[in-house]
């Protein structure tokens, strides 16, 4: 089997089918030395992306292994545009969907994919010619339609968005021809990076096409909320502050990965109720909250830890509730913040200085 004419680079995997993403389709005529075999099976084999580039991060940004990770169903479908004709021309659209861009001589990436967008509006709501499904963490490519391969065609290609742990992943709807030939790229192709660069023409049909998905990831996150009751205060004492520590995780054991670690502080001059909102934790992810410091003279009436599990765009919550405990301790605490080799935080207390350092505080 022939390899796809777009390879991976610099750990960002991206999806471009073959060679017809910058081929002007209707301009192959029958140049070609020999026509479609029409006895020879076609094949389109969807090969799963290691990499995947971050949204809203520098060009050069990927994470590595996010889907491969993704023990669930990764589906593609394919919808038949039209067919491809003995003599490699585009026949007549089978569902409706303008093609015209595709047979300009200077057809490009965008139009490429601005044609499938169009398309996608047309088909989304019929059944699809046919359907791939695959779990990434078994196999990282799968052939379309098993041994009995797929017809001669234009398609467009769709593969549906899914969640994995903190990310949320999407794939460019895009368009594939098989059997193609580099005859009708006229000795073009797009290179990993969308770049148009030069390949030696050949006539030969390739019956057998791979196709790499081009993933992007998007971050996703919730908030968490601590809220603190304090129910008596005792005024000669003083302001008197609170101590959280917070962190988030995946996973147990040995296979634990911390994904958020801070310390937040509140300050009570009153009795009553007072409120932090930690914004953009990983979502899905299990989080401990740990009162480290209940303040001077003050005792909690509720657990010292707390645990929750971040959802997406929503916030969480967690509850502690402090009393007096009829001592006359005085004084503040002081925190200093130590950042570990993987930029996590991790806090020293000493309750009897009378500073506070290194503390985010909501006033």
């Amino acid at each position: 089997m022939k390899s796809l004419i777009f390879k991976k680079k610099n750990l960002i995997a991206f999806a471009m089918a073959a060679v017809v993403a910058v081929s002007g389709f209707g301009v192959y005529q029958s140049q070609a030395a020999e026509k479609i075999d029409e006895n020879k099976q076609c094949t389109i084999t969807v090969k799963v992306p290691d990499t995947c580039s971050l949204d809203d991060k520098p060009a050069d940004s990927s994470i590595v292994n996010g889907i491969s990770l993704y023990d669930g169903t990764l589906e593609v479908d394919f919808y038949k545009l039209a067919d491809v004709e003995l003599n490699g021309e585009i026949g007549i659209s089978l569902a409706g969907v303008d093609l015209s861009d595709l047979s300009k001589s200077d057809v490009t990436a965008e139009d490429i994919k601005a044609t499938a967008n169009e398309a996608y509006k047309v088909v989304k709501d019929s059944a699809p010619n046919y359907k791939v499904e695959i779990n990434p963490s078994k196999e990282l490519s799968k052939t379309v339609n098993g041994d009995k391969g797929v017809d001669r065609g234009i398609y467009l290609y769709v593969v549906k968005d899914f969640q994995n742990k903190q990310y949320q992943y999407s794939f460019d709807k895009y368009i594939v021809m098989v059997p193609y030939s580099t005859t009708i790229s006229q000795g073009t192709k797009v290179d990993e990076h969308g770049n148009i660069v030069d390949v030696e023409s050949s006539d030969d049909w390739v019956y057998d096409t791979e196709i790499a998905l081009k993933c992007k990831a998007t971050e996703i996150y919730g908030n968490l909320k601590i809220t603190k009751e304090l129910k008596t205060y005792n005024e000669s004492l003083g302001t008197t502050p609170f101590v959280f520590e917070v962190e988030a995780f995946y996973g147990e054991g040995d296979n634990k990965e911390i994904v958020y670690s801070n310390v937040f502080s509140m300050d009570f001059s009153e009795p009553g109720s007072r409120e932090i909102t930690v914004e953009k934790i990983p979502a899905n992810s299990t989080v401990t909250v740990t009162e480290v410091y209940s303040g001077a003279s003050y005792k909690l009436t509720s657990d010292k830890t707390k645990t929750t599990t971040i959802v997406e765009n929503e916030t969480s919550t967690v509850e502690f509730v402090n009393d007096y405990d009829d001592q006359t301790d005085i004084g503040t605490i002081s925190i200093e913040n130590h950042f570990n080799e993987n930029g996590y935080v991790d806090s020293n207390i000493n309750p009897n200085s009378t500073t506070t350092e290194n503390v985010e505080t909501e006033n």
